[in-house]
């Protein structure tokens, strides 16, 4: 359902009353699967080392997400009219009394895509050397349908390794990102800009997917449900409605599984905790799904569990951060402000912010500053009781600092906003000779100023 074409519907209230809610049948267009499972087929050893290092190369873990059609039609039922927001785009649905939230904060830390401004090339300032070199030249038409198979027929074995990577990048996202139905062409933009590869990479891919899923989304229930009505005046044998979803849904379903919590084993299996977050997650075949189960499910409050996620504390970082021993980011409670501020919810975000003060409790005992500073992978910890601890003992306690920080910003989705900031340089801890101290027994309370 559109939003724009919905000028009546009371804010906070479903497009679509229960009374009206009705069975369908959703086609994808993303063929992430397949498309994984050609590139693994295709590529060289060494081609797809390198692909695998690349800015899709996570996905290649996603060789089984088949698509569940049945969930993602209960969400659109539920979907909210909520006020516009002019600085995003969003959905809100309701799964019982709970409210859900889909924007590109949620999209780029499940799919660990990059988020950004986009800098697209014109077309004519892009060369037209590949489609020259391996799809016949610039006057060739193919469609989607006919790519798949002229991939599957390109000797890669036989191509330079750089353009091999190149041409698999471009049929990862055109194919599976930009999933739409078989007889349109293929982008023959990206087809170009690819070969400028370190441009290619820069774009922002969670922007870029995130603007054609948004648009899917929100339209694909558009008036299906008065077509419904009527179709079953005119035809009682008329039971469901087929509808079809483009762009990237088996990031949407990832989200889902994160947004709802205790979804039965037969519809999805959390197999590890890793990031981005989709990589977590085995969906079963859809033919196990029907739809009245799902939606028994989604109205059922009894049977709905919170989702994991960090627990709000106070203004800083607790004692569970350096005590707990085994630095699992997302065990630990963080303060969900920070945590808002560093993926970018929140007003004051920008690429201004280089630093982060935060008050840091020592084994429930003493209490230090830490400065973090995103821009030079380091940590500087003011302390106005150095004789505290044991030179040792004290040195120890902060290396966990090294591991901890880049963990976290990983976590809240920090390098999807700024991927500029992202170093394979590790971490470093420092402490402050400099900082101001106080006698022994004057207490444990200093402010830096």
């Amino acid at each position: 359902m559109a939003k724009s074409e919905s000028p009546d519907i009371e804010v906070g209230k479903m497009y679509f009353r229960y009374a009206d809610h009705f069975p369908s049948r959703i086609s994808s267009m993303c063929m992430l699967s397949s498309v994984v499972k050609a590139i693994e087929e295709k590529l060289t050893k060494r081609q797809l080392t390198m692909f695998k290092n690349d800015i899709f190369g996570h996905f290649l873990e996603c060789r089984s997400f088949p698509f569940s059609g049945v969930i993602l039609h209960n969400l659109l039922l539920r979907q909210l009219a909520h006020e516009e927001d002019s600085r995003e785009d969003q959905l809100w649905f309701q799964i019982s009394k709970h409210l859900i939230r889909l924007s590109i904060v949620e999209w780029c830390l499940v799919t660990g895509l990059s988020f950004g401004v986009d800098t697209n090339q014109e077309n004519d300032e892009m060369e037209q050397r590949l489609r020259n070199t391996y799809f016949g030249g610039v006057y060739r038409k193919i469609n989607v349908k006919q790519f798949d198979a002229v991939f599957k027929e390109l000797k890669f074995e036989e191509m330079n390794d750089m353009d091999a990577l190149k041409i698999a990048l471009f049929y990862f996202a055109d194919r599976v990102l930009n999933a739409r139905k078989n007889h349109c062409q293929i982008n023959f933009d990206w087809l170009d800009q690819v070969d400028d590869i370190q441009y290619f990479r820069k774009r922002p891919w969670g922007l870029l997917s995130w603007e054609i899923i948004y648009e899917s989304l929100d339209n694909a229930l558009f008036q299906k449900d008065e077509k419904f009505k009527k179709t079953r005046l005119k035809n009682s044998d008329h039971n469901i409605e087929k509808y079809n979803l483009y762009g990237f849904t088996c990031g949407v379903q990832a989200w889902i599984y994160e947004a709802i919590g205790g979804l039965p084993s037969t519809w999805v299996v959390k197999t590890k905790n890793k990031i981005p977050r989709i990589l977590q997650w085995k969906p079963m075949a859809s033919s196990r799904i029907n739809f009245a189960e799902v939606y028994s499910f989604f109205n059922d409050e009894s049977r709905l569990s919170p989702p994991e996620s960090p627990a709000p504390a106070m203004g800083w970082l607790g004692d569970e951060l350096w005590n707990n021993g085994d630095c699992a980011v997302d065990s630990l409670v963080f303060d969900d402000r920070l945590n808002s501020y560093l993926c970018g919810r929140q007003h004051t975000m920008s690429k201004s912010m280089t630093d982060l003060l935060i008050p840091v409790n020592l084994d429930g005992a003493h209490w230090v500053l830490a400065q973090v500073g995103f821009r030079k992978n380091k940590v500087w910890i003011y302390d106005s009781l150095l004789t505290f601890c044991d030179d040792k003992r004290y040195k120890l306690k902060f290396k966990l600092l090294e591991v901890i920080f880049p963990r976290w910003l990983e976590y809240v989705g920090f390098y999807n906003i700024q991927p500029e900031l992202r170093s394979k340089d590790p971490w470093k801890v420092i402490a402050v000779k400099s900082a101001p101290q106080q006698e022994r027994g004057t207490g444990d309370c200093v402010k830096f100023i």
